[in-house]
C-alpha cells in the first residue's frame, strides 16, 4: 500500500503548491469525479524536498529514518499510523494556499498503488491513470514512465525538472525504448542541465524547429507503450509544476493513440539528429500537411468535429473558428497568448448571435494583447488572472463548447501556432472530462479580474 501523507501547519509555516484543491466548504458540492486533492509530499524523496523547497520529512512512522524535530508535534498527538509522514515546509510560494484551506489533511492510500524500492509504480498497465489532471503533472508523468514496459515517445518543449529525466534514464536502463523530440531552441545554442544529462546519457534525441523566424516545436506529447497518450499545456519545468495553472488530458482510445502516434512519427521524420546539428530558417509550408482525422466520430450541432488537429499545415485557426461557429449555447475559452484575428472574430460572432461567451487569458499576456483588447471592445465577456502564485501564469489553452465538447492541447490562439509551430489540439466528448474542465474553468473564472479599458497597453 502506498503511504498516506499528513501535511500539518508547523511553526506557522505551511505551503501546499496545488492547483486541484477545493476549499473545505465546497467539497460537498463538487461533482463526484472532480479531484479534490493531489498528493505532493509523499511522491518526493527527502532529498528532493530539501533541495527544491528546504522542506523535510519530520517523521515517517515505521521507517528506518524515523525523525522528529518539531517539539510541539508528536506521533501520538497527531495520530500518525504506520507509513504516514509529517512534512514541514518553509514559506516558499506561500500564497499558493488560500487562507480558507484547512490546516491539515490526510490523503487516503490508493488500493492500486504499490511501493517498490520507495518509488510509486503501477503494474505494467495504464488502467489506473485518470482521464485528466490539473496538478502534480510531474508525478503523473513519472508514474507513466515507470509503468511503461516497451517504449516511451516524447515531444516536449522545455525541460528543467530533474525527476522526469531521472525516470527516463531508469526506464532506458531496464530496456524501455526512449525517443525524444525537443524544441531546437532549447538545445541550441545552450541546453538546460536536465537536457544535457539526457544527451550525455545517450538517449535518442532529435530536435525540431518550426518555419520562419518564430516557429517552434511547442508540443507536450508523451506516448507510453503506444497505449496511452498525454497532452495538454504542461512543460517539464519548475514553474509549470508549482506556479502555473496547467492541464493534462490522458487518452487511451485507439482513435487518439493511433492519430498521435502517426503525428509523432511525422515529426520524427522531419526532426534532426544531434549529429546533424541545428536547422536553418525554413519557409512557411515547408513541412506540408500533417496527419488528419479522416473519419470524425463527433459532431457539434450537426458539424463534424475531428478528434485532433495538428499544426503546422492544417489551417488550425480556420477549423477551430468553424467549430466555435457551431456552438449554440456557450463558449468558455482560456488561452495563454492571443493574436488570432480569425479566432477573435469567431468569439465576437458567437456573442452577437446570442451564445454566452466567457473568455479568459493570462493577465500579463492579456494586457499586451491587441486581440484581447479587440474582443473586449466588441462586448465579449473577458477576464484575466495569474497562476497559482504571483510568479505563475494562467498557462492553460482549452475550450468547452455547449458543455458537450472539450478542446485542449498546446495550441495558443495565435497565428504562429497555426502557421509556423508544431502544435496539437485534441477534442473529446467524454462527459466526465468535459464536466471536470468546466468545473475548473468556472472556478478560475470566478476568481479572475474583469479588465478596465485603461488596463490594456497602448498599441
Amino acid at each position: 500500500m502506498r503511504k498516506a501523507t499528513l501535511v500539518f501547519l508547523c511553526a506557522m509555516s505551511f505551503i501546499l503548491p496545488s492547483s486541484v484543491y477545493i476549499q473545505a466548504e465546497a467539497i460537498s458540492s463538487a461533482p463526484q469525479n472532480i479531484q479534490t486533492f493531489d498528493e505532493f509530499s509523499s511522491f518526493y524523496s527527502d532529498n528532493i524536498l530539501k533541495d527544491n523547497f528546504g522542506a523535510a520529512i519530520l517523521t515517517t512512522v515505521g521507517s528506518p529514518n524515523h525523525q522528529s524535530f518539531c517539539p510541539d508535534i508528536h506521533q501520538g498527538a497527531m495520530g500518525l499510523s504506520q507509513g504516514e509522514s509529517l512534512v514541514y515546509f518553509p514559506d516558499i510560494v506561500k500564497e499558493a494556499v488560500p487562507e480558507a484551506f484547512p490546516a491539515s489533511i490526510v490523503i487516503a492510500p490508493s488500493a492500486t498503488d504499490t511501493l517498490v524500492d520507495g518509488s510509486l509504480k503501477t503494474k505494467g498497465d495504464f488502467s489506473s491513470f485518470p482521464n485528466y489532471a490539473f496538478g502534480y503533472l510531474n508525478k503523473l508523468t513519472v508514474d507513466a514512465i515507470n509503468a511503461s514496459q516497451e517504449s516511451v515517445d516524447i515531444a516536449i518543449y522545455s525541460i528543467t525538472l530533474r525527476e522526469i529525466p531521472e525516470a527516463i534514464l531508469k526506464a532506458r536502463d531496464r530496456g524501455v525504448k526512449i525517443r525524444m523530440i525537443l524544441d531546437q531552441f532549447h538545445v541550441y545554442p545552450r541546453m538546460s542541465p536536465q537536457i544535457k544529462q539526457l544527451v550525455n546519457a545517450g538517449i535518442e534525441i532529435r530536435t525540431l524547429r518550426g518555419t520562419r523566424d518564430y516557429g517552434v516545436m511547442h508540443n507536450k506529447i508523451d506516448i507510453f507503450d503506444e497505449e496511452m497518450v498525454t497532452t495538454g499545456s504542461y512543460n517539464w519545468t519548475f514553474s509549470a509544476t508549482f506556479y502555473n495553472h496547467e492541464n493534462m488530458l490522458i487518452a487511451r482510445h485507439p482513435i487518439y493513440t493511433d492519430g498521435y502516434i502517426e503525428y509523432w512519427n511525422w515529426m520524427w521524420k522531419h526532426a534532426r539528429t544531434l549529429e546533424q546539428g541545428e536547422q536553418n530558417i525554413l519557409p512557411e509550408g515547408y513541412f506540408g500537411v500533417p496527419p488528419q482525422d479522416e473519419k470524425p466520430i463527433m459532431t457539434l450541432n450537426g458539424l463534424e468535429v475531428p478528434s485532433y488537429i495538428f499544426s503546422p499545415g492544417s489551417n488550425s485557426e480556420e477549423r477551430l473558428a468553424k467549430i466555435i461557429g457551431a456552438a449554440k449555447k456557450t463558449v468558455d475559452a482560456v488561452t495563454f497568448t492571443f493574436s488570432s484575428k480569425i479566432l477573435a472574430d469567431a468569439v465576437i460572432d458567437a456573442k452577437n448571435r446570442g451564445v454566452k461567451v466567457r473568455f479568459m487569458i493570462d493577465s500579463d499576456m492579456g494586457k499586451g494583447s491587441w486581440a484581447a483588447k479587440y474582443v473586449y471592445e466588441n462586448g465579449v465577456e473577458i477576464k484575466w488572472r495569474k497562476g497559482r502564485t504571483s510568479k505563475g501564469a494562467m498557462h492553460n489553452k482549452y475550450m468547452i463548447l455547449d458543455g458537450k465538447i472539450l478542446q485542449t492541447g498546446s495550441f495558443n490562439w495565435s497565428v504562429n501556432a497555426d502557421i509556423n509551430s508544431f502544435e496539437n489540439m485534441i477534442f473529446v466528448n467524454d462527459l466526465s472530462s468535459v464536466k471536470a474542465y468546466q468545473y475548473k474553468f468556472d472556478s478560475f473564472y470566478s476568481e479572475a479580474i474583469t479588465p478596465n479599458p485603461g488596463d490594456f497597453q497602448e498599441d
